[in-house]
């Protein structure tokens, strides 16, 4: 497993400041932590959304998918 911080290429932020992290878990699913939360998980491509969140957690999430998915 692998955890590394998620990066801002898409949103005009210069970066998430530690507060957003992706999990690879190295079987082919990818998990992403916002805060200290489980938020979204992409598997072969698809990311999956796992509820709705304070807007800077769907900024999170919005960059998670454009980076992830398919």
């Amino acid at each position: 497993m692998k955890i590394y911080e998620l990066s801002a290429r898409y949103d005009s932020r210069e970066s998430f400041y530690g507060k957003a992290h992706v999990i690879d878990h190295e079987n082919g699913t990818i998990e992403l932590q916002s805060y200290n939360t489980i938020v979204s998980r992409c598997e072969n491509g698809k990311v999956e959304h796992l509820g709705r969140w304070s807007q800077t957690t769907s900024r999170h999430q919005r960059e998670f998918e454009r980076q992830f998915s398919a």
